[in-house]
């Protein structure tokens, strides 16, 4: 198995360990596995990994990670966030309307505030660095 920097990867049944790009004039890849190994099985159920290489730069094995999150849904999660702070802000709310709060409702109104306030401060810098096209 050949796997390239940038985590793709070929295999050719003929070579199942040897880089038979090495002639041709393509993109080399970084390492080469045997096909049969386990680090060759966990590349091909793993798109998103980092290596473990040995003191020569051979791959021995991969940890898994978790996908790259996309601007646009990390802003979605921000603002499920802030309607769940929204969620939670009723209950003092109402007491303070009925006028049978105490300073503990405050406290939690405070409490959601600020962090409502540092959502929506993440929420502008993500969005600040995304570029909207309207037709």
């Amino acid at each position: 198995m050949l796997i390239f920097e940038n985590h793709g990867w070929q295999m050719m049944s003929d070579f199942p360990d040897t880089n038979y790009l090495e002639e041709i004039n393509e993109m080399q890849p970084k390492w080469v596995v045997h096909d049969n190994s386990d680090v060759a099985a966990k590349v091909m159920s793993n798109p998103y990994w980092e290596p473990v290489e040995d003191e020569d730069g051979r791959l021995i094995d991969i940890i898994p990670v978790e996908p790259p999150v996309s601007d646009e849904d990390r802003v979605e999660r921000l603002k499920n966030k802030l309607n769940e702070i929204d969620k939670l802000a009723i209950r003092p709310i109402r007491a303070i309307v009925a006028r049978t709060d105490t300073e503990e409702d405050r406290s939690i109104l405070t409490d959601l505030e600020d962090q409502a306030q540092r959502i929506r401060q993440q929420m502008s810098e993500i969005e600040g660095g995304i570029v909207h096209i309207e037709n």
